[in-house]
C-alpha cells in the first residue's frame, strides 16, 4: 500500500468519523442530553483538525498525476 494510498484511505475513515459524531450529536440534542451534544462539539473540533492534517493532503495528492514508473 502506497503513502498516497493509506493517506486517501486515512481521509475516507476521517469523513465517516465525521458523519457518526453529527448523527451522535443529533440522537443527544434529539433526547435532551446537553452532556453528549457538548463532547460532540469538542469532538468535531479534534476532527477539524484531522481534516486540516489528512483531508487537505489527500486533495493534494489526489490533483497531482501518479510518477511514471521507471524500469
Amino acid at each position: 500500500m502506497t503513502e498516497k494510498t493509506k493517506i486517501c484511505e486515512m481521509a475516507d475513515i476521517i469523513a465517516s468519523i465525521k458523519k457518526e459524531a453529527e448523527i451522535l450529536k443529533e440522537l443527544g440534542c434529539s433526547c435532551g442530553n446537553k452532556c453528549v451534544e457538548m463532547n460532540v462539539v469538542r469532538m468535531s473540533a479534534m476532527i477539524k483538525m484531522l481534516e486540516l492534517n489528512i483531508t487537505d493532503v489527500a486533495d493534494i495528492l489526489e490533483a497531482q498525476p501518479e510518477p511514471a514508473m521507471s524500469y
